[in-house]
């Protein structure tokens, strides 16, 4: 009789623990929508990244910072004295290759050794940090 109740219990744990399994088995084949979500902002931060590592690389932060003033303006500056404007991208371009006097005081920004695609990049991040 006791040879009954053991076998019959471990019937039943033996089929907890493939259910319980099973259960397991079905998460890892479906990830969650939150973390499909967190893979993009991720893939979104990588892209921000690169440009700003484009920033550091050309020399930028000698002289600018995301958020507080050095010799130039932060850039949240100016990408708010620059929202809404049409040409704003092109006259960034041309302030990052050409140089810009008179902008944000009576220091000079000199031209950057940086390529047009590559002021282009740096113009369209900047603005984008509003």
């Amino acid at each position: 009789m006791r040879l009954g109740y053991v076998l019959g219990g471990l019937f039943v744990t033996v089929a907890l623990f493939s259910v319980s399994c099973e259960k397991k088995e079905e998460k890892a084949e479906a990830p969650p929508k939150k973390e499909v979500k967190e893979v993009q902002k991720v893939q979104e931060k990588k892209q921000v990244s690169e440009e700003y590592a484009l920033a550091d690389k050309k020399g930028c932060f000698a002289c600018h910072d995301i958020d507080r003033k050095k010799v130039g303006p932060a850039y949240v500056d100016v990408a708010k004295k620059y929202a809404g404007k049409e040409n704003a991208v092109d006259e960034l371009v041309k302030s990052i290759t050409k140089g810009s006097m008179g902008k944000w005081g009576s220091i000079p920004m000199t031209p950057q050794p940086v390529t047009e695609e590559e002021a282009r990049k740096l113009a369209e991040w900047i603005l984008s940090l509003k």
